[in-house]
């Protein structure tokens, strides 16, 4: 991957374990897009790339203003595990109105402080466009919830020309009570773009495919192929 300066980060909170949830705000356009670099600690493909992702949006100053939060989950990212170092899965712990509690989805809505800092995050940012970087054994792939569909196709037709793996997933085949997905897309009808890398994805050509994919979403008229 191409080194890349390191963007100014402010901590926005911290973990169960105290560890910092930092953030960036880069260019001052109408357009607010939120970027989570990770949620899932033992998912880390998508967070490989974002010190170069912040570089590369501070350098091309695109007409929005994008909030990028590092990585939400630095104590599963340190012991390599999905959840927090409570158990609970952070994307599974949101108040979607399909929230049920119990077991890793936690004992009520927000109950952790990962999942509070990013709601804060959520109320004051007030974002057009969320996207969420993930990673699955069956990935590359775009998911989306909410009126996000053309945006899909944008990110997924654009990180197609670097790997053509890249497509569209409408349907993750799954139940996902209380995602982060079913909060924003569903409920409050916000388009939300789920990036899943492969597990093990090449640090470079993730970064390609995020340069690809981001630039397709923030040009609205440069769509890319459909997939």
């Amino acid at each position: 991957m191409r080194a890349a300066p390191a963007a100014i980060w402010e901590p926005v909170g911290r973990s169960v374990e105290g560890r910092p949830i930092e953030a960036v705000t880069l260019g001052s356009g109408a357009r607010r897009v939120l970027l989570i670099g990770g949620i899932h600690g033992d998912e880390p493909e998508g967070g490989r790339t974002i010190n170069a992702v912040a570089a590369y949006l501070g350098a091309l100053r695109p007409d929005a203003t994008i909030r990028i939060v590092r990585d939400l989950n630095p104590d599963g990212s340190a012991a390599r595990t999905r959840t927090n170092a409570r158990g609970v899965d952070l994307n599974r712990n949101w108040p979607a109105r399909n929230f049920a509690p119990g077991g890793e989805r936690g004992v009520a809505p927000l109950s952790e402080p990962e999942t509070r800092i990013l709601a804060a995050e959520l109320e004051g940012f007030r974002p057009d466009l969320v996207l969420v970087c993930h990673a699955a054994r069956n990935g590359p792939f775009v998911n989306f919830d909410g009126p996000a569909a053309d945006l899909a196709r944008s990110f997924a037709g654009a990180a197609a020309r670097t790997d053509p793996r890249w497509r569209v997933v409408a349907d993750m085949g799954y139940p996902t009570p209380g995602s982060l997905g079913s909060l924003v897309g569903v409920d409050r009808s916000v388009p939300i773009l789920t990036i899943e890398f492969s597990r093990g994805h090449d640090p470079d050509a993730a970064w390609l495919a995020m340069r690809e994919g981001l630039t397709a979403v923030l040009d609205p008229g440069d769509r890319g192929p459909a997939n």
